[in-house]
């Protein structure tokens, strides 16, 4: 891949037939609007282009995202926003995972996402073991100890060729919490199980999370989907996930430097493998 070019906003929606935001880092700092974002989500919406926010998020209903985004001033329906928690309906469903015993670790919201797709919930200190285990959302938790319990259970059942298995909506490591704050995300804690789960048995598929979130393919397959067509850009922070997804999905990418990434000139993108470079810099919103 060639360096990234800079460019604007304006090119980007007059070049592609979709655009697709992420929100924390994009439009948001993880507290308030970042600067211009409200005016273009308006303009967007006078103009009827054809955009989505594409949100790793799982911790929150669609219902009460559009009403955190009108707080900060955005006018954002539901359906033009796709995020990690409702792909939950899809794993389900695709598995055949309807009625199976369900341990979600994050918010009600986080659970409803699980229920809705008709999986039945249980705790992990309860009489029944779950089946399938979902990390929703990266707190609160002691995960000290969590993360004991759920390497013995994993682990017991592995070796009894009867492996748990393990989801993780959202893949974020890091995530921006305000203006220059940030959080570990779920994708922090279960990796360090993964991790010891192949220190303890090698590395197999059983033990490792399914993803749905960016950079994995079912968030992109739902927002491309969504949008009817392929010509569309994801405009992203973080390399890892906004830009390594898009990529993988085979269309565009624009960075923003207002999140995770600090890189703001092509030359700094020349060390980096082709999968984490994005086609374009964008360096503000308007």
């Amino acid at each position: 891949m060639t360096s990234p070019t800079q460019t604007t906003i304006s090119v980007l929606i007059e070049k592609y037939d979709a655009l697709f935001f992420d929100s924390f880092g994009v439009l948001i700092d993880g507290v308030d609007a970042l600067p211009n974002a409200v005016d273009l989500i308006d303009q967007m919406n006078a103009d009827q282009t054809n955009y989505f926010v594409v949100t790793n998020d799982a911790s929150v209903s669609l219902d009460s995202r559009v009403e955190t985004f009108a707080s900060k001033g955005f006018s954002i329906p539901k359906e033009r926003i796709i995020n990690s928690g409702s792909l939950m309906t899809g794993y389900i469903a695709e598995g055949d995972l309807q009625g199976i015993p369900t341990l979600v670790l994050g918010t009600q919201d986080a659970k409803d996402y699980t229920t809705d797709a008709g999986v039945r919930l249980v705790s992990l200190d309860g009489n029944e073991e779950p089946d399938l285990v979902v990390i929703g959302h990266s707190g609160p938790y002691d995960w000290k100890s969590t993360l004991e319990e759920l390497l013995r259970l994993f682990s017991r059942r592995f070796q009894q060729n009867n492996p748990v298995r393990l989801v993780l909506p959202n893949p974020d490591f890091i995530y921006p919490n305000g203006p220059g704050v940030f959080g570990f995300g779920a994708a922090a804690f279960v990796n360090a199980l993964e991790q010891a789960l192949e220190r303890l048995h090698g590395p197999h598929d059983s033990l490792i999370a399914t993803k749905l979130g960016k950079p994995h393919a079912p968030i992109f397959n739902a927002a491309i989907d969504s949008a009817g067509t392929t010509n569309a850009v994801m405009i992203g922070d973080q390399l890892e996930t906004d830009i390594s997804g898009a990529n993988s999905a085979g269309i565009d990418s624009a960075v923003v430097t207002t999140g995770i990434n600090r890189r703001s000139t092509p030359y700094e993108f020349e060390v980096l493998p082709d999968e984490l470079t994005p086609r374009y810099i964008l360096a503000s919103l308007v």
